[in-house]
C-alpha cells in the first residue's frame, strides 16, 4: 500500500525565490559548450600525443586500438568534468 510523505504545500515550501527565476539553473548551453570544449582538449591531447600513445599500446597487440581509443575517452570525460566544475565556480554556483 502506498502512503504519500509529506504534502505538495512542504515541498513546495522548499524551493527558493532564485529557482523560480531560474538564476540558480544550469542550461543546456552550459553542458553543450564543456563536452565540446573538452572534446576538442581530448583531440588536441590526441594529436599531440599520438606516438607516445602507439608506443605505449604497441605491447598490447590486439587491444592497442581499444587503449588508444580509452585514453582518447578518459580524457574527454575528466576534461568536461573540469570543465564543469570550473563553469560552476565562476558562475558563483560553487558554495551552494
Amino acid at each position: 500500500m502506498y502512503a504519500p510523505h509529506g504534502t505538495v504545500e512542504k515541498e513546495r515550501s522548499v524551493i527558493t525565490e532564485s529557482d523560480r527565476e531560474g538564476t540558480n539553473r544550469v542550461g543546456s548551453v552550459e553542458h553543450h559548450l564543456c563536452g565540446v570544449g573538452s572534446l576538442l582538449l581530448a583531440v588536441g591531447f590526441a594529436v599531440l600525443f599520438y606516438p607516445l600513445l602507439v608506443e605505449l599500446t604497441l605491447p598490447l597487440e590486439v587491444l592497442a586500438t581499444t587503449a588508444l581509443v580509452s585514453a582518447v575517452v578518459l580524457v574527454w570525460s575528466v576534461g568536461w568534468i573540469g570543465f564543469e566544475l570550473l563553469w560552476e565556480w565562476r558562475a558563483g554556483r560553487w558554495s551552494q
